[in-house]
């Protein structure tokens, strides 16, 4: 019933998605939230859950814009129950935001697809890109991605290769000058601070495993009859497709040498595996089992909150 539900893009979808929305926000606020009310904390939470709501509208641009699956919203309703697995999201500010800008880096890359304003793109991605690395330096990574739409979708004249540079440098210089003026340039210092850890010890908890596993098993379970499908594709899917690919391992990347190993890391996963998740539903024929999944994908929500 959830999946038939949610296999077509309706007005009422949206609303209950963002009504979904609000109730896991709220929830996860209440568990991670460690400081004292006051009214700076409900604007900010106001302003994240703002941020939050306003997140699933790009989600669909971006999908239906570049036809990353059909016409329905399980991309977007995989997106909010991964959300949900790690309330720790919400609690860290910088990663937050930098995944909220980063998705208009990745509007801009997806569509290179086409042969319009192609050095606009390249110049727009890589300046955002720059923009979410003053958030959260690891976010430099999704530059990778880039290139690989420069390369994936054949736009390889040498100048091309120039422009992200150009890009992502644009903002961290702007940002440095601002600094600079204000005698602030400690503060500049502090955000190039390549902090890793490839310490994963933290997963093997209990509440962490469940959602982990699950996001795991149903993603290499994915990939193959996805991928195949693809194959069959038109010439753009195929490579749209292969972007996807990189992008969820670029993604993992950012996730493995996080310095933050609470489960917020895995914000940076959730486009691009929501993407695979709803896809392989489209694969799957039978009706029983689509419905199976999505309502695991629900319990693991319950079983992780309660």
């Amino acid at each position: 019933m959830i999946a038939n539900f949610f296999s077509k893009t309706k007005p009422i979808n949206f609303l209950l998605l963002s009504i979904l929305v609000v109730i896991i926000f709220i929830v996860a606020v209440i568990n991670v939230n460690s400081e004292p009310l006051s009214l700076y904390l409900f604007a900010k939470n106001g302003l994240f859950l703002f941020f939050s709501i306003l997140t699933l509208f790009i989600l669909n641009f971006i999908i239906r814009k570049n036809g990353l699956t059909e016409d329905n919203s399980l991309a977007i309703l995989f997106y909010i129950l991964m959300i949900s697995y790690f309330p720790n999201i919400f609690a860290h500010d910088g990663l937050f935001l930098s995944n909220f800008i980063l998705l208009f880096a990745f509007r801009r890359i997806y569509s290179l697809r086409s042969s319009i304003e192609t050095k606009e793109k390249i110049f727009d991605s890589s300046f955002w890109i720059g923009i979410a690395s003053l958030f959260y330096i690891w976010s430099i990574l999704f530059i990778l991605i880039v290139y690989a739409g420069i390369v994936i979708f054949r736009k390889t004249d040498w100048r091309n290769f120039i422009i992200p540079l150009i890009g992502f440098i644009t903002p961290v210089f702007l940002s440095y000058t601002y600094l600079l003026a204000f005698d602030d340039l400690i503060r500049f210092y502090e955000l190039w601070d390549f902090e890793l850890n490839m310490d994963i010890s933290t997963y093997v908890t209990q509440k962490m495993m469940v959602p982990l596993v699950l996001i795991g098993v149903f993603a290499i379970a994915a990939i193959y009859p996805t991928t195949k499908r693809s194959l069959l594709a038109k010439i753009d899917f195929k490579s749209t497709w292969s972007l996807l690919l990189t992008h969820i391992l670029v993604s993992l990347l950012v996730v493995l040498i996080s310095p933050v190993k609470d489960g917020s890391e895995f914000l940076f996963l959730f486009f691009p595996l929501s993407i695979l998740f709803a896809n392989y539903l489209q694969v799957i024929e039978r009706y029983w089992i689509r419905e199976s999944i999505i309502y695991i994908f629900i319990i693991a929500v319950f079983s992780n909150f309660f």
